[in-house]
């Protein structure tokens, strides 16, 4: 009865939102946004359903939720006692509760933010599932307003399909887990960092950057590097744009320390130890998951062959970049699905690789960079989607997993995907275009 009274009132909560959202867009975008939130509602409760009667031992969420119950009544025993007593323990302190958070790092950080969430949502594991839904449904929207902006009104309808409606960024995005927390801060980030880059709402920008971007160098630090290199190849294809050549090299030297910046910040909270290079670090992640084998791995390399993690070289890493790359990009393959989830991952893997073959054959490889950076926002999905991937294909070693990891990043891939194979039009089109406009015109 707790868990329907409490869903029920988050979901109530929800539905007020995004009336509030369809009040404030246009006609032919609210078919789109309710699908998105209606998606993220069934994909919050399908998160619930599978964990507790499809997958054996459920998973992160369940451990995540676990610790979060503990959290949440410590809260309610003496919330002015162990709020601050969990706000330590999100920001990897010291702390005194009546209990012991079972990770450190990352992990430690996800479980207080799972204890204020479930003693906001009543202890339910459905109404906490529901309450990241909404966030990440806000979230997703927040990134469709900010990218909308840099184009025509004619290719908003795909940017909103690119940001709200991609199944692997609704799905991964409606559960109690790390990924779906980046994923409900990803967005905010990115509509701060626009409102910043136009001189709007500075205050509340800076408000809403810090504290969206707090929850991402917590929980996942590496999003945040890519982000900032992402942010400054934007800022530096704008100012390239738009500045006389006497500001080029002070747009250069900007974006340089916005990518320091944020490279400097996340690797302060990646947890890893501060002697081992980045090489090493995504090569022992990666020797990890190679010792705990699951039903889908794959192997980029042979453990056998890599000798002491700690000596890989920048240059060895680079070497499987490709594949790690095209690996996160577009994979699992059809025939590599191993369960109903997989599956649907491969369909939608699949679905992407079309699209890129196509923009290829369309565009050519140069083609597809010259269009990428013709547009800033472009070239911001692209390397934000790039990055994010590269990192999350050398360090994963699951198919299974590596469909999660990568959600964060799956909006931006599929906005330029779509933008591409729709929003662009090739030199051949354009030229038969003017062709046919010059023979209208001729008497």
């Amino acid at each position: 009865m707790g868990d329907y009274l409490y869903t029920s009132v988050v979901l109530a909560v929800g539905l007020l939102i995004h009336l509030a959202v369809l009040r404030r867009s246009e006609a032919q975008e609210r078919n789109r946004l309710t699908a998105s939130f209606a998606g993220h509602v069934l994909a919050a409760l399908l998160q619930v359903w599978l964990v507790l009667y499809y997958f054996p031992g459920g998973g992160d969420m369940l451990g995540y939720y676990a610790e979060g119950v503990m959290g949440a009544e410590s809260l309610r025993s003496d919330f002015w006692r162990f709020a601050p007593e969990l706000w330590a323990a999100l920001w990897r302190q010291e702390y005194h509760l009546p209990f012991e958070f079972s990770g450190t790092g990352a992990t430690l950080s996800t479980s207080a933010a799972a204890s204020f969430i479930v003693f906001v949502a009543g202890d339910s594991l459905y109404s906490s599932c529901m309450v990241v839904a909404i966030a990440a449904y806000l979230s997703q929207y927040s990134l469709y307003l900010a990218l909308r902006m840099y184009f025509r009104p004619e290719q908003r309808p795909l940017i909103l399909v690119g940001t709200c409606l991609i199944p692997s960024g609704v799905y991964w995005s409606s559960g109690l887990f790390k990924e779906a927390l980046v994923m409900s801060a990803l967005g905010p980030v990115v509509l701060a960092l626009h409102w910043l880059a136009n001189g709007q709402r500075r205050s509340l920008a800076i408000a809403l950057g810090v504290g969206a971007g707090t929850v991402l160098v917590l929980i996942k630090p590496y999003v945040v590097m890519a982000l900032s290199i992402s942010a400054s190849v934007f800022y530096l294809r704008r100012r390239f744009q738009a500045a006389d050549p006497e500001l080029k090299p002070f747009a250069i030297i900007t974006s340089l320390l916005l990518a320091m910046g944020g490279l400097t910040i996340g690797s302060q909270y990646l947890g890893k130890d501060s002697t081992e290079g980045s090489a090493a670090m995504v090569a022992q992640q990666r020797r990890v998951g190679y010792a705990n084998q699951g039903g889908s791995d794959y192997y980029l390399d042979s453990p056998a062959e890599s000798g002491d993690t700690k000596e890989r070289t920048l240059a060895q890493e680079l070497a499987l970049a490709p594949l790690g790359l095209a690996t996160a990009l577009f994979r699992p393959l059809i025939f590599e699905a191993r369960n109903a989830v997989q599956l649907a991952n491969s369909i939608e893997a699949t679905l992407l690789l079309v699209l890129f073959i196509q923009i290829i054959m369309r565009l050519g490889w140069a083609g597809f960079v010259r269009e990428t950076m013709r547009s800033p926002v472009l070239a911001f999905c692209a390397v934000f989607a790039f990055a994010l991937g590269l990192g999350t294909g050398l360090a994963s070693s699951n198919l299974g997993t590596l469909s999660r990891y990568r959600a964060p990043m799956m909006p931006f891939f599929f906005t330029l995907l779509l933008m591409l194979r729709f929003g662009t039009k090739s030199r051949l089109e354009v030229e038969t275009a003017r062709l046919r406009g010059a023979e209208a015109q001729s008497p």
